[in-house]
């Protein structure tokens, strides 16, 4: 009786591919949990102490040479370009497993903090 409807078969053709979406959400998001879980917590507290004080850095205009982190560290422009891009690369490396290139590129970002922090006592 159901199958002379045609109303029905739209339903069925219409939910198909929202249902097959939400389950690739589903299972993409477990696959990310997973990999997320690769890093330990103290990795990843120390990842994302490092991108609160290089997320500071940003030129005031075009062309810049020099910028400032929150804690009055001075940097080249580069040199913060270059560790914007290893932290996102330690946050990729966590996420698909690689801890090992997660902590020695989050080792140099340390380093390079390390040798620019300025001391206020």
């Amino acid at each position: 009786m159901l199958a002379k409807h045609g109303w029905v078969r739209s339903i069925v053709m219409y939910t198909k591919p929202l249902l097959l979406a939400a389950m690739g959400v589903a299972l993409g998001s477990s696959a990310y949990a997973a990999g997320r879980a690769a890093c330990d917590d103290k990795l990843i507290n120390a990842l994302r102490q490092c991108q609160r004080i290089v997320g500071t850095m940003r030129a005031d205009k075009a062309g810049q040479m020099r910028v400032f982190a929150s804690d009055g560290s001075e940097f080249t422009a580069g040199q913060a370009q270059w560790m914007k891009g290893q932290l996102r690369l330690v946050a990729w490396a966590c996420t698909h497993g690689d801890c090992a290139d997660a902590a020695r590129r989050l080792a140099d970002v340390q380093q390079l903090l390390n040798e620019h922090h300025r001391s206020f006592s």
